[in-house]
């Protein structure tokens, strides 16, 4: 059973990571009205490059890239399922591998968020959940490496990542010249401690502005404000 959006439904059967709330605050919250050139890295099920067609102009072009020829495949049967069709690209390859062109004005990635767990590996998880949970096909200093390396000079990264791994990561991104410059902390509901940050990074250091939103709220119904984040997507908003 697919996940049914206001304009599009995914499919994400045959995929490692599901349709969650993280991709959808984050595709949500990505500022893409001028890009022409976006690239999806990790696309799983195409989710988030189907979300940035939704938003952005008809002449904006969006690549997504896996590892999971499983996953590419199924995003490739959501794409022909949606209204964007033309603009969307799929490929089975790593971001490694890519090959570089022109430099994209938006790069997009929901990343793998754990550190390799040896002892969990051997008995809970098939291979493309792994790598798709965990740092172990890209790791976050390789992937921004090649972010930097993809990113035309004007243009922005942006990632969703637990709160704990988010300092080492802004830090190693700030050793590629990539600054965050936007920040959306999310708390389960009010009251919570914020267990994600949602990231913005430019090569131009300017002053971070920070906001913070609550996905419920105390009557565990959705939270206004993310009710006003996601309205353009979520089927029932």
């Amino acid at each position: 059973m697919g996940f049914k959006f206001k304009q599009f439904t995914i499919e994400h059967d045959a995929c490692a990571m599901k349709v969650g709330t993280d991709s959808i605050m984050l595709g949500s919250w990505v500022e893409a009205k001028n890009a022409q050139r976006i690239l999806d890295i990790g696309t799983g099920s195409g989710l988030l490059a189907i979300m940035l067609a939704q938003k952005t102009q008809d002449t904006c072009l969006i690549d997504g890239i896996d590892i999971d020829a499983a996953a590419i495949t199924q995003a490739k049967d959501n794409a022909r399922n949606c209204p964007w069709t033309a603009r969307l690209t799929f490929e089975h390859i790593s971001l490694q591998q890519f090959p570089l062109t022109t430099g994209y004005d938006l790069i997009v990635s929901n990343p793998p968020y754990f550190s390799i767990n040896i002892s969990a590996n051997k008995t809970q998880s098939t291979k493309n959940r792994l790598n798709a949970r965990q740092t172990i096909a890209l790791d976050h200093p390789t992937l921004l490496k090649e972010v930097n390396k993809h990113l035309s000079s004007k243009g922005k990264f942006y990632c969703v990542l637990p709160l704990d791994v988010a300092n080492t990561f802004t830090a190693d991104a700030e050793s590629e010249g990539l600054y965050c410059t936007r920040e959306l902390q999310v708390q389960p509901k009010y009251q919570s401690n914020v267990t994600r940050l949602l990231l913005e990074f430019s090569r131009k250091k300017t002053i971070k502005t920070c906001e913070k939103l609550s996905i419920y709220n105390h009557l565990d119904s959705y939270s206004n404000e993310y009710i006003t984040l996601c309205k353009d997507y979520y089927f029932n908003f």
